[in-house]
């Protein structure tokens, strides 16, 4: 096996360049927050491998940079992010029949769904109704939430008793799934 040629050796001003690309793409407020953090730490990396610059520490700093300079790489801008936003009825039908967990279950798709919920925003609409807003990027929670949906449309059917709020929040649900999707559809196309 043959090992990889060594890099070449970075130049104050590559470093520089790169340091300063990161710090710009860390006050970029159209990348969301993750991402920005990926790029402020890809930033002090590289500023600290410039400063440590012909020792032994610059290769370690610079494999700290090029690792959160990658991470960044990964994360979309926030304004292609999507949201769902879940009506309170169907938020409180979920918590009252303890169908979403309190906390980690090891279950892949339940663990992806609370994890969504939690980064959720909620939004008070007035002193009775709200609304919580979660992040749509994750497709098993989405599938997990589209599921649940089902469940909370046809426990809102014509056979079950229900309130108008509930039935309203469940057309509300639905109509807000399909636009997702069909949101979703389109920009993969």
């Amino acid at each position: 096996m043959t090992t990889p040629p060594p890099p070449k050796p970075a130049t104050p001003e590559a470093l520089t360049a790169a340091r300063d690309r990161h710090r710009e793409a860390a006050a970029d407020t159209n990348l969301g927050t993750t991402a920005r953090r990926y790029h402020q730490h890809a930033a002090c990396g590289f500023d600290w491998a410039l400063q440590a610059l012909d020792t032994r520490m610059a290769n370690h700093h610079l494999g700290y940079a090029y690792a959160y300079a990658e991470q960044a790489a990964h994360h979309a801008p926030a304004t292609t992010r999507w949201t769902l936003v879940l009506p309170g009825p169907f938020c409180a039908w979920l918590t009252e029949n303890e169908l979403l967990p309190h906390d980690f279950t090891g279950d892949e798709p339940t663990d992806r769904l609370l994890l969504a919920y939690r980064a959720g925003t909620v939004h008070r609409i007035d002193p009775s109704s709200w609304s919580l807003t979660i992040p749509a990027h994750d497709s098993m929670a989405m599938h997990e939430i589209t599921r649940l949906a089902e469940r909370f449309v046809q426990h809102n059917s014509d056979d079950n008793p229900r309130t108008p709020t509930q039935v309203r929040a469940a057309i509300a649900l639905t109509e807000r799934l399909e636009t997702l999707a069909d949101g979703m559809l389109h920009a993969t196309i």
